[in-house]
This record gives structure tokens, sequence and C-alpha cells, in this order.
């Protein structure tokens, strides 16, 4: 059933619709104009901090400790002792080693080795494989470190010759002169010149690796570049010292030949064979001399 509304009940709705309508517009202006006309409430501004003074600069060491301490990473790990490289062991091959010429730049230092079971020397740089017992690691003044298959091994000097606590026996300047040679087969004609009989010269070449043992050489510089080699180590009553050769003398020629390598110094020992006559020119006491020797019969 449908209700229907007479006139005079939608005229009181209406009035009723108004009056609320009325009312919520009244409330919202009093709002209004109530909020304008009150006063606002105070402020209260803190005054401005002081301005930051800039750092000064500092030396890197200043900041060392953001390093040491590592925030990031602060349990480090405790640091293990691995104790000292284990020495090297004595090599166990077939080799000797006649001598070397030790240079401050590694691969340029080399050694003279003899492979005993052929006899045959040569000449072998850092890095170098010698037969059958692995790579020249380093060249020392008394002993070489060869690279055996991943393990380090020692070759001594036949006969380091060094001085009382293992000094290599380097002498800057020449001492005096040692007593006159007896040897019959060497004469001293004068003070810088001398005659060798023929067969006391093919003696020597023919056993190089005793003649190795009498001396020692380093190359020698002057401004970065090899001008001879300083010889040290001669041994008494050897060859070497009975030619009137001294330790602290510089090689620098022979028979007109610069001799500034070694194996360019090797090849002249072995052309002297075939020489009669031999000029070397050394610097002693930085002052030049020249050797004059008769290789004749």
């Amino acid at each position: 059933m449908r209700m229907k509304l007479s006139p005079r009940h939608l005229v009181w709705i209406n009035l009723v619709l108004l009056t609320l309508a009325a009312y919520g517009g009244a409330s919202t202006v009093s709002t209004a104009i109530a909020a304008r006309l009150a006063a606002p409430p105070p402020l209260h501004l803190s005054p401005p901090p002081p301005p930051i003074k800039a750092e000064p600069n500092r030396p890197a060491s200043y900041y060392a400790a953001i390093h040491t301490r590592d925030i990031f990473n602060s349990t480090k790990p405790a640091p293990v002792d691995e104790g000292p490289p284990p020495t090297p062991a004595p090599t166990l091959c077939k080799l000797k080693l006649w001598g070397v010429v030790v240079h401050s730049r590694d691969d340029s230092s080399r050694a003279i080795i003899e492979d005993q079971t052929t006899h045959k020397q040569e000449l072998y740089r850092v890095g170098e494989t010698t037969p059958g017992c692995g790579v020249v690691k380093q060249v020392e003044w008394d002993k070489v470190i060869l690279d055996h298959d991943g393990r380090d091994e020692i070759l001594e000097l036949a006969n380091p010759g060094v001085l009382p606590g293992g000094v290599p026996a380097v002498v800057a300047a020449a001492p005096a002169a040692p007593a006159a040679s007896h040897d019959p087969h060497i004469q001293q004609l004068s003070e810088t010149e001398y005659r060798i009989d023929r067969s006391e010269v093919d003696a020597a070449l023919d056993n190089m690796n005793q003649l190795f043992t009498q001396m020692r050489a380093v190359p020698h510089f002057e401004g970065g570049k090899s001008v001879g080699f300083r010889l040290f180590a001669i041994r008494p009553s050897s060859l070497f010292e009975k030619i009137g050769l001294r330790n602290g003398d510089i090689i620098q020629e022979i028979n007109g030949n610069d001799i500034n390598d070694p194996a360019k110094a090797l090849q002249l020992f072995q052309q002297l064979r075939n020489e009669r006559q031999l000029t070397v020119k050394v610097v002693r006491n930085k002052e030049p001399k020249t050797f004059s020797y008769d290789l004749g019969g």
C-alpha cells in the first residue's frame, strides 16, 4: 500500500530542511569570523646555531686510524705466523759452478756452470735452463739458486774466495805488489811487460775450470754503462797474480777489444791459443796502465 503525503506535510518537511540548512550555514560563518577575530598564538623562535668552523688541512697520517680500526670489518682474523721460508738444500745435480757475474739487475747476472757429465761449460743468465737441473733463478756472490721442478736448490761456487765472516774479498784499491814470481815459465821484463811460455798459456786454457777459481770479476759501471770488469779475490801465486794483475784492477781492453760483456771475455780467452802478443789495458787507482805479454815459445 503506498502512503501519499498531503500538501500540509510537505510544507512542514521543507521548513525543517531549510531550518537545518540555515543553522549549518550560520555555524560555519560564525566559526570563520571567530577564527579571524581570535589573537594568534605567541611564537617563540630559537636563535640560529653558530657557524661551523672549517677543518684545517691535515696530513694523510691523521686519518690512518680509520683504516686501522676498519669499522666495516671489526673482527679481523689473527695473523698467521708462517715462520721463515725454508732454506734451499744443496742440489744433487751433477753441475759445478766456476764463476759468477753479479749485476744490480738480476736479469743481467750470469754464472759459469759446468755439466760434469759432459765436462762442458756454459754461461747462463738468470732465467735460462741448465742441463737437466732446472732454471737459474738467482745469482749471488758465492752461489746460484736453481728452480728445480718448483723447488729451490743451491749450487755453491767451487772456490768462493771470501774473507772471514763470509764477506766478499772486494778491494777498492790495489794492495802492495807481492814478491816477484819465481815461476820459470813467467818472466817479468819491466813493470808492465812479461814473457810467458807458450806451454803455460796452453795449460791454463786446457784447464779453464781451475783458471776461473783463481780470481773473480764483476762489471764496472760509469755513467750507467759497463766499461770493464773489476777483479777481486785474486788467489796468491795464481796465474793472474804472476802476470801483474791486482785486486781492484779494472780490465777495459784486451788486444784493442772492449771488455764489457762476459760472453765476449770468454771468447777472447779462447782466442789466446792463436795469439803471440797480448795487450791488456787496465785502470788501477784511477790511473790507466797497459800491460804487454809475449806469449812466445
